[in-house]
């Protein structure tokens, strides 16, 4: 299995885990994408670092993504209720099975960032939960 498969089969168990979520009504990774059919999650790749795995010739890479979150289009009247509440849905949708399916050694949350996220000069609601899924590479 190439590294490309390897690495992609983490996102898209990622998106797989997330859509489990009621809450979450469109989960986006890679394509494009509109701002409507709101909540949305749009997962984003962000630099990961390889290194050399301790035990032989495998490698290991830190898997880094973000998830961004767009849920309200005004502000919210309550943040806990109607933004962290969800954002934290997604955090226990990926932590319901921290090996991905198998596709990664651990997947831990890293940031939890509620706020305003500004798309296509439109500001809406939700936030940013980061992430880091470990896994472990055998070239071939």
């Amino acid at each position: 299995m190439g590294f490309y498969t390897t690495y992609n089969a983490v996102f898209d168990a990622v998106k797989a885990q997330i859509e489990t979520k009621s809450a979450i009504k469109t989960v986006v990774l890679g394509e494009q994408f509109t701002v409507g059919k709101l909540p949305k999650a749009i997962i984003n790749a962000e630099p990961s670092p390889i290194s050399q795995a301790t035990l032989g010739s495998r490698l290991q890479a830190k898997v880094n993504f973000s998830v961004i979150l767009t849920i309200l289009e005004y502000e919210p009247k309550d943040w806990f209720t109607d933004i962290i509440e969800v954002m934290a849905d997604v955090v226990d949708a990926v932590l319901a099975d921290r090996s991905l399916g198998g596709k990664a050694k651990d997947c831990i949350p890293t940031g939890f960032a509620p706020g305003e996220i500004k798309f296509q000069d439109k500001l809406l609601y939700g936030g940013v939960v980061s992430f880091e899924a470990l896994l472990l590479y055998q070239p071939s």
